[in-house]
């Protein structure tokens, strides 16, 4: 069988302002056929193997030529279209082959030049060839230009072998970046279809070819993030930075949007920085945009739908006179700047806890009792023993610290305040055993945890730790709008203020007990001071979450959440909201075509309707009340869409860093950016590896190949 392999020049992404109608056959002809022997070239000294296989068929078609059948049955005319017979000349040949002139240069069954060894065998052998195939591929193309050729048209010129063979490699190529696995891993994961009995063909094994392909695949999803950015009103834009050894330094940048009350947040691109000033940052997300998606930011088309930013919140982003989002507010003056609010949480906490000495002492404690057990299988089991023992379930001491570390800093001194019975008595039996080796580290240990500030200040720190941990599931729910975080920050800071003047539910099990499980602690327990300043800078911070947004407009998106919908109908619900929403966004709003003198009689129409159609209110998703009233209400229903395209949740963008992070792990080579781009666009937005369909991507490849060489004919 003769294998083909496609070698690409030039730019992979099609470019429809390059398209000439004038294009000559013969040059087509030509660079078709260079490609062809190029790849014979390669091919013939790729594998021992493979040429030993060749060597010997073409011995075994010579022995063949001495007994050739020169009576042609012209039933086969019929049976294969692209078989034709030369009368004069007795001999027979592939119609497409020879007009693209795919010839290998075979001296015995050449179906290009011609061949009067008249056998069914070799007839079939040749229709299922990527040779034959690929001339059909152009015959194909060559009927209509790339950007006028169906799909359907380009696969159906494939033969079902060859078409496979793609859809196979290509699927494959699909797996590997969605896993975030190496390029280089094609080569193994061939060999491993090949053992298995997958018919892969013998081409596109290389590195190379799995770049190629993936960057094929991210391009289909490319193109319909921008079909889907060109129907939708509204977007706003993400940007974060990431810094590591591969590309140094970075700008991700992703875009939300909601269409028909669905939301939907996906990653642009991955955009190398030199410098971390807004500009170089501001010049970075136009670029992403207008590389990756053809999206000129600054244009008029696009800046009215711009309605909001999100950053991770830090001065270079948002500030107040040279950050991104005030250079942004140049081409969009109605844009709303939020911050990451997970990365804000974060560092909040740890700005405030930072210097607070018991807070240090504390983590030192939970840290050392983590790595006490678990790195002593002994001390673990002894543990284990004691729990029984006294009859509770076992729970080891867990670590803090790492990227999940409010679960884990919730997880650790709940382990230690229930198991403190065990732990305690545990230690106790260590300091008292004369032969044990780390009698010093015990009695460090048993100091620490009988201290009634240590005892105290950890009911009190898992009070306050409880609050912020639901804080941070909302923000990291995707489906948390901007108006459940905005209740959920007020919620919290109102429950940090009660806190200042009244203990919390853990802390009040310990305001007057100097015993603790049975165990008489030592020190006065006194944390009034450091509990003060803890909650104080606390309240601060949170409250400096939202400064650069506008509160009215924020309060205002509490309509975009029926979880916030009073049980029972208010007339007066959502008005002033929906008067403050009307003039921050009238420009967009108009530019949207939405009549708003209409959407403020829409509202309470629509509020009406969904009261009285509906029990529990609270249970309703938009893009069900999109379904039944998008006719019926267009202006209001825009407007939530509106609500709900405004940055929120930082779920996405979090999970974007992680699966960088695992490819980055698995990559050990340097990558460019744009294939970061392509990895981490699959990664996110394609579908999973049992729902790809890798049609449209094959399509796209093809038809940029024939573009490809029609350049080259030009040229």
């Amino acid at each position: 069988m003769v294998s083909l392999e496609v070698h690409f020049t030039g730019n992979l992404i099609p470019d429809s302002g390059s398209q000439n109608p004038h294009f000559s056959n013969q040059q087509q002809i030509s660079t078709a056929t260079q490609a062809l022997k190029q790849f014979k070239r390669k091919s013939y000294s790729s594998s021992k193997r493979e040429v030993g296989d060749r060597g010997k068929e073409k011995k075994d078609l010579e022995h063949q030529k001495t007994k050739r059948n020169r009576q042609f049955p012209k039933i086969w005319l019929t049976k294969y279209s692209w078989l034709k017979y030369d009368g004069e000349r007795g001999i027979m040949f592939c119609a497409p082959c020879r007009k693209h002139n795919v010839d290998l240069g075979e001296n015995i069954h050449n179906f290009c030049s011609g061949t009067d060894d008249f056998k069914l065998e070799f007839i079939n052998t040749h229709q299922s060839s990527e040779a034959h195939a690929w001339a059909t591929c152009m015959e194909a193309a060559s009927n209509g230009s790339p950007h006028t050729a169906s799909a359907e048209q380009m696969l159906k010129s494939m033969n079902s072998i060859t078409l496979g063979r793609v859809e196979n490699i290509f699927r494959t190529c699909h797996a590997i970046a969605k896993s975030g696995r190496p390029f280089a891993d094609l080569d193994w994961m061939c060999k491993l279809d090949d053992m298995k009995g997958v018919d892969i063909g013998s081409v596109f094994r290389s590195d190379k070819s799995a770049r190629m392909f993936i960057h094929f695949i991210a391009e289909v999803e490319r193109r319909a993030l921008k079909e889907k950015l060109e129907k939708c009103k509204f977007f706003s834009v993400i940007s974060d930075g990431v810094t590591d050894s591969i590309l140094k330094m970075a700008a991700v940048i992703y875009v939300c949007f909601a269409n028909e009350g669905k939301v939907h947040c996906q990653i642009v691109g991955v955009q190398p920085v030199h410098k971390t000033d807004a500009s170089t940052i501001k010049n970075a997300i136009e670029q992403t945009l207008q590389i990756n998606l053809q999206l000129n930011l600054a244009s008029q088309d696009w800046s009215r739908k711009l309605v909001g930013f999100g950053s991770d919140g830090t001065d270079v982003m948002v500030g107040e006179n040279s950050g991104v989002a005030e250079l942004l507010r140049e081409i969009q003056p109605c844009i709303l700047s939020l911050r990451c609010f997970a990365h804000h949480l974060n560092l909040a906490y740890k700005e405030v806890l930072k210097n607070v000495q018991l807070y240090n002492i504390l983590i030192s404690l939970l840290r050392n009792m983590y790595y006490f057990y678990h790195n002593s299988p002994l001390n673990k089991n002894n543990l284990k023993a004691t729990y029984e023992a006294i009859r509770l379930r076992p729970a080891i001491p867990s670590r803090v610290g790492g990227s999940q570390w409010l679960p884990r800093l919730q997880t650790a001194p709940q382990i230690l305040l229930k198991g403190y019975p065990a732990i305690v008595l545990h230690l106790n039996k260590i300091e008292r055993d004369s032969t044990a080796s780390n009698q010093q580290k015990v009695k460090g240990l048993l100091h620490l945890l009988l201290k009634t500030e240590i005892v105290k200040f950890s009911h009190f720190l898992l009070d306050v730790i409880n609050v912020l941990n639901i804080l941070s599931c909302v923000t990291l729910d995707h489906n948390s709008s901007i108006a459940d975080i905005f209740a959920t920050v007020q919620s919290t800071l109102e429950t940090l203020h009660m806190y200042q003047t009244r203990a919390g539910p853990k802390e009040r099990l310990m305001e007057s007990i100097q015993h603790f499980h049975g165990y008489q602690l030592i020190g006065n327990g006194n944390i009034s001071a450091v509990r003060t300043k803890v909650l104080r800078g606390l309240v601060k911070r949170l409250h400096d979450c939202f400064c650069d947004a506008s509160q009215d407009v924020l309060r205002a998106t509490t309509i975009g959440s029926f979880k916030l919908w009073p049980s029972k109908m208010k007339q007066e619900f959502g008005e002033k909201e929906v008067s403050v929403l009307i003039k921050h966004y009238e420009v967009i709003l108009e530019a949207a075509s939405v009549e708003t003198g209409e959407v403020e009689t829409e509202w309470s129409m629509l509020k009406s309707e969904l009261y009285n159609r509906f029990e529990n209110i609270q249970n309703l998703t938009w893009d069900s009340v999109n379904s039944d009233y998008s006719k019926k209400y267009p202006n209001i229903l825009v407007l939530i869409d509106l609500i709900l395209t405004l940055p929120a949740s930082s779920a996405e963008t979090e999970r974007g860093f992680s699966q960088m992070k695992l490819s980055m792990m698995h990559l050990h080579s340097k990558l460019r950016s744009e294939s970061m781009t392509d990895l981490m666009i699959i990664q996110m937005n394609s579908p999973d590896i049992k729902k790809f369909d890798p049609q449209k991507a094959i399509h796209l490849w093809n038809a940029t190949w024939q573009r490809n060489r029609k350049q080259e004919g030009d040229k």
